[in-house]
């Protein structure tokens, strides 16, 4: 197996007949469960993180699977404001 990250957003795994035989899974006949186990097993020793995956691109062949994986990126932490936020005008003294 091989897997390559693309850029921030994803990354693309290819694995042979003799990988997916040694899970006992066939390239023609390769589910979306079987694909995450397989990206699971593949980002462990790379060190990618599949926190949360948008969309799985699964391209079959006789000389293995390529397999695309979108990624959603980490939401920015919002910054806390230096002065607390005032959402209405407040009067402490009549009019």
């Amino acid at each position: 197996m091989t897997i390559q990250p693309i850029g921030a957003g994803g990354a693309a795994l290819f694995c042979t007949p003799e990988d997916l035989a040694a899970h006992g899974f066939a390239p023609s006949a390769l589910t979306l469960e079987q694909a995450m186990l397989l990206l699971r097993e593949a980002c462990r020793p790379s060190g990618l993180s599949l926190h949360s995956i948008t969309e799985l691109e699964i391209f079959p062949d006789a000389r293995g699977v390529l397999i695309f994986a979108h990624l959603n990126p980490r939401p920015q932490a919002r910054p806390t404001p230096r002065w607390p936020l005032r959402h209405s005008r407040v009067r402490r003294h009549p009019t």
